[in-house]
């Protein structure tokens, strides 16, 4: 079984895994199957948006896949949610959304 079918096991045995649908957008990152991890992305950035790393991942795959507008949304938000719980993911995605605008 290799890693992808594991992790997909995992979340069908606990559909509220966010560690291994987020370990899947990862692998799927890994494998260039950008529509697969945007699925896995989205789907943590919709049902679980206290699930901190999914926006500066999320957010960089979108920038990757052309999508500079949705990634901007996806870090903006990502700064909402984070901003006095979690203040070094916050500080990331404000450097993140800055770099991307300034087209670095």
């Amino acid at each position: 079984m290799n890693r992808i079918e594991q992790l997909v096991k995992f979340i069908e045995e606990d559909a509220a895994d966010t560690f291994s649908r987020y370990a899947l957008g990862l692998e799927y990152v890994k494998l260039g199957d950008a529509d697969e991890a945007e699925k896995c992305f989205r789907y943590l950035f919709i049902n679980y948006p206290d699930y901190f790393g999914t926006y500066f991942q999320y957010a960089e795959l979108l920038q990757q896949m052309g999508k500079a507008d949705d990634a901007k949304h996806i870090y903006k938000k990502g700064m909402e949610v984070t901003f006095q719980k979690d203040m070094k993911t916050y500080s990331e995605l404000q450097n993140a959304l800055a770099n991307l605008e300034m087209g670095i």
